[in-house]
């Protein structure tokens, strides 16, 4: 469920307030959650409607594209041993938006007045998600901070491309659903009503096939566009009905659907070995991997799977089995991990792990798409004509009666 907070820092209760929204199981695992942050919740109560379209439509909201700017620029610009304070006040001036200038400020003064760079882009709302936070704060440990600013540029970047190419190919099956859709509704407003009216004036009783046409077309004419308006709303304020169990509930049934099951198992099979093998990248311990992989995990039941097996290594078992026997990652993405642990190069293996199960993802996706652009296509044909068909029915019955 989401919730909208207000809250001020521990280390400097005189500061102004904080607000923002996270998604939590309830209030108090929210003020849980904060605490752990470093701040404490003065106010929590459950987004509303209003809430969520100011958010939506903020305009100093940051953007996916003002996140991978910044870490894109401010890695380049470490690389060329600048010094973060430098760097940000270069990429201040050089921001594409007003956006990501504010959140280059942001940052500064926070590092300015003594907060490392992981606290400063927490404090940045958008800016970071918690895993790339957690993987800043891993490499400030380890002296590597340039290295995890690249790891994170470079994991925003597969994240992009990746949507991207899944988003390429929604267009086309997007499209014909959606003209399919258009041309019903037209139909069903425009022509269908006209023949309405002819079969009407000619009397007679029409045939049933027809009066169940003329019917759906009533309902249709009026349910398409309240439906969309729906969907539209849902979608948009999700955060506000999808609660956790819900979720979870949601989860668990889809990863045993025939084709959404592999779709999801390995797409958050891809997401959690790539972030575990990112945070050991930066320095971090399997342990705090397997953490911040069950915190980026979008699918309630991996991440409970994923906790049982953090559960498991820390009683002394082998990363690999355990990712493999809770069913965290696909069989053959499990046992490439492994292999990868028995020759001594987890992260290599985690790597390929994530190669496998992409490579399946593209597979599969490949599959339902191939299969959903003929399946709109017969829909709407199939539709077409049985209207054609019940309305040359009903016309040759009305040619009959007034004969």
């Amino acid at each position: 469920m989401r919730f909208a907070y207000t809250a001020i820092p521990i280390s400097n209760a005189g500061s102004s307030a904080v607000e923002g929204m996270r998604d939590a199981m309830d209030e108090r695992s929210l003020r849980d959650e904060l605490r752990r942050d470093g701040m404490i919740a003065i106010r929590v109560r459950p987004v509303r409607i209003g809430d969520a379209i100011r958010e939506a439509l903020s305009p100093d909201r940051i953007r996916r594209g003002d996140s991978a700017w910044f870490f894109s620029t401010l890695s380049t610009l470490l690389a060329a041993k600048v010094s973060a304070e430098s760097a940000l006040g270069t990429m201040q001036e050089l921001a594409p938006s007003a956006r990501a200038g504010g959140a280059c400020r942001d940052v500064r003064e926070s590092l300015r007045g003594g907060s490392t760079l992981a606290d400063a882009v927490a404090g940045v709302k958008g800016l970071a998600s918690a895993a790339h936070v957690a993987l800043l704060k891993s490499g400030q440990a380890s002296g590597r901070l340039d290295h995890v600013v690249a790891l994170v540029d470079r994991s925003i970047a597969a994240g992009q491309k990746l949507r991207r190419t899944v988003v390429s190919r929604l267009i086309y099956p997007a499209i014909l659903m959606l003209a399919a859709v258009m041309a019903l509704w037209f139909i069903s407003t425009w022509v269908i009503p006209k023949f309405r009216e002819t079969l009407q004036a000619l009397g007679g009783e029409m045939p049933a096939v027809t009066e169940f046409t003329m019917a759906a077309a009533g309902v249709i004419m009026w349910a398409a566009p309240v439906l969309m308006v729906v969907a539209v709303a849902a979608y948009g304020l999700r955060g506000m009905w999808l609660t956790g169990r819900l979720r979870e509930g949601v989860s668990r049934r889809a990863l045993g659907m025939p084709v959404v099951g592999p779709l999801v198992w390995n797409s958050q099979g891809a997401l959690v070995s790539d972030m575990i093998a990112t945070m050991l990248e930066g320095g971090a311990d399997v342990l705090s991997g397997m953490e911040q992989a069950q915190e980026v995990a979008t699918s309630p039941e991996i991440a409970a799977r994923l906790s049982a097996a953090r559960k498991r290594v820390r009683e002394g078992d082998d990363v690999g089995a355990a990712l493999k026997e809770e069913g965290v990652l696909p069989p053959m993405a499990a046992a490439v991990v492994q292999v990868g642990i028995r020759g001594g190069e987890l992260i290599s293996g985690l790597r390929r792990a994530t190669g496998i199960c992409l490579e399946r993802q593209d597979r599969v996706t490949q599959r339902l798409l191939t299969l959903m652009e003929p399946a709109v296509i017969v829909f709407l044909a199939g539709t077409v004509g049985w209207i054609v068909y019940s309305l040359v029915v009903g016309m040759m019955a009305m040619n009959d009666f007034s004969g």
